[in-house]
């Protein structure tokens, strides 16, 4: 049996009110938030494998708690609602391909030892990690139409930057990258449960 095609507009509207929840602005605040707690780790003396071992640990629990909540807050709300197999693909490339643009900037800033960015002066390392949330940020909100992420891309360039300009000054440790990924995740973070109290009020559960 054939498959109903919904037209670009039903699709855009059920795209929105999917998202409308909030959910993947808290699962994207906690991702961010949680990247400050590496350098952290790394004055620790931690193994680098083991530190990654809890990094991953902390996204895998992010990740599960939020389909947890979609699937208990999300779904009785808006029904079971899959997205067709092209439109699934189309967005595992887009991920794919931004994941593997991280990877390669990472290779290469480690190959040869970040000289990649010597002639971003103060801000050697917050350009380069702002532009990486920017583009999957803003990737984000093309693929979910929600302009919102657009901002929250500019914002987490801007507090990078911020933090590493305070570093320079003498005030922040890490190139300031723990309180400004705690900053940019927190408000994140709050915009999401700002969302997700909306919807829940907009679409309040029959029990009936």
């Amino acid at each position: 049996m054939n498959r109903p095609v919904l037209s670009k507009e039903i699709h855009r509207r059920l795209m929105l009110t999917i998202h409308q929840d909030g959910l993947l602005d808290v699962l994207a605040g906690l991702i961010i938030a949680t990247f400050g707690i590496v350098p952290l780790l790394d004055n620790t003396g931690m193994n680098p494998g083991v530190r990654q071992v809890i990094f991953l640990s902390c996204y895998l629990v992010e990740v599960v708690s939020v389909l947890w909540l979609k699937r208990a807050v999300t779904s009785p709300r808006t029904g079971m609602v899959t997205l067709s197999r092209r439109t699934s693909t189309r967005i595992s490339l887009i991920l794919l391909g931004i994941n593997t643009f991280i990877f390669l900037v990472f290779l290469l800033s480690y190959l040869f030892k970040w000289s990649l960015w010597e002639n971003l002066g103060s801000f050697q390392l917050s350009v380069p990690l702002g532009l990486i949330f920017l583009i999957l940020l803003t990737s984000l909100g093309a693929i979910l139409k929600a302009s919102r992420f657009y901002l929250y891309g500019i914002l987490v360039m801007a507090i990078f930057m911020g933090g590493e300009y305070f570093f320079n000054l003498g005030i922040l440790g890490n190139h300031g990258i723990p309180p400004s990924s705690f900053m940019a995740g927190g408000i994140m973070v709050l915009s999401g449960g700002i969302h997700l109290y909306n919807f829940l009020k907009k679409y309040p559960v029959d029990r009936g």
